[in-house]
């Protein structure tokens, strides 16, 4: 499906709820909400949704305090049935947490739209677009098809996911029609530098501590071509700081030329591993994951962890080992 084809599904419908996977970060969470008031400003109603909370610090990002939280299914704005689902920025709806995949699962309308490259032959009424740098950016020119020029916060949270899924505008799929679309919300309105005070220079002193404590798990191999990062659950508790505040660690590693592959092990306080890769382009991480059940990106992707911590360095190392003889 096309953004265009997209476009009329939405001016073909009425009531919306908008939802991301399980943990949003700041693409899922601006697609989401710019989205919401795209909808709303040509006369539809719509609701973005949260089965959690969100890291703090994209706690900007919702201005008008759009999103509805919902732990079942009586604190929805409309039932069920009478709603138009929309996923942003997954399109694998196992990923959405078990509330929100209830629901999706009994949608008689939905609407994927997705930047990731798909596992598998996509579903033809999803809307998918693996060479866009972020929801956020698609979401941006969905908007323009609509009609909408975006207000200040909408423009804000699309400029806020577009950084996040760019890594500030550094990685591959960082093209043309991503700086068209900065430079659009910039004439909108958005400060670029207070956008990045918000979403990189606002952490509490626990999150120091905790990259401090990541830092010291470091290990190089594969000739320093590969770099290991733990994060314990313990780690979380000794810092104060939360599970959102490790997600930029897996970058640090990359700051070494030698280094070509990043893999970061995060246990959350509830003690589920998760394992994030990341690459400079050589190796095809999001093939890696993919062998585990996850998925993502050719530079950033990830996996939810079935086995103990060093049964999936093992297997993970493999996998990469493998792909460097490739």
């Amino acid at each position: 499906m096309t953004l265009v084809e997209a476009a009329a599904f939405l001016k073909a419908n009425e009531d919306f709820m908008i939802v991301s996977h399980d943990g949003p970060d700041a693409d899922g969470l601006g697609a989401a909400y710019a989205l919401a008031l795209a909808l709303r400003a040509v006369g539809k109603r719509a609701w973005p949704l949260l089965s959690g909370e969100p890291s703090p610090k994209f706690a900007f990002i919702d201005k008008r305090r759009l999103f509805t939280a919902f732990a079942s299914e009586e604190d929805l704005p409309v039932s069920v049935g009478a709603a138009t689902f929309v996923v942003v920025d997954t399109h694998d709806l196992g990923y959405l947490g078990a509330k929100t995949e209830d629901l999706v699962a009994q949608a008689s309308r939905l609407l994927v739209i997705d930047h990731h490259e798909p596992r598998a032959t996509p579903n033809p009424k999803y809307c998918l677009d693996s060479t866009a740098s972020s929801t956020c950016e698609m979401v941006y020119y969905l908007g323009k098809i609509l009609g909408i020029k975006p207000e200040i916060d909408a423009a804000e949270a699309l400029f806020a996911g577009i950084v996040y899924d760019t890594g500030s505008f550094a990685w591959p799929k960082t093209g043309p029609r991503t700086f068209e679309c900065a430079l659009a919300l910039t004439r909108a309105g958005v400060s670029p530098n207070a956008i990045h005070q918000k979403m990189y220079e606002s952490s509490e002193v626990g999150a120091l501590i905790l990259q401090k404590m990541v830092l010291s798990s470091l290990e190089l191999l594969c000739e320093d071509r590969v770099a290991i990062q733990v994060l314990s659950r313990s780690d979380l508790s000794d810092s104060g700081a939360s599970y959102e505040d490790a997600e930029d660690l897996i970058n640090t590693p990359l700051q070494a030329g030698s280094v070509e592959v990043s893999v970061f092990f995060k246990e959350n306080a509830d003690g589920r591993l998760r394992c994030s890769l990341r690459s400079k382009g050589k190796v095809n991480v999001a093939n890696i994951a993919q062998n585990f059940g996850g998925g993502g990106h050719k530079t950033a992707s990830g996996f939810g962890c079935d086995r103990p911590l060093e049964a999936m360095k093992e297997a993970v190392l493999e996998s990469i080992a493998q792909a460097f003889k490739a």
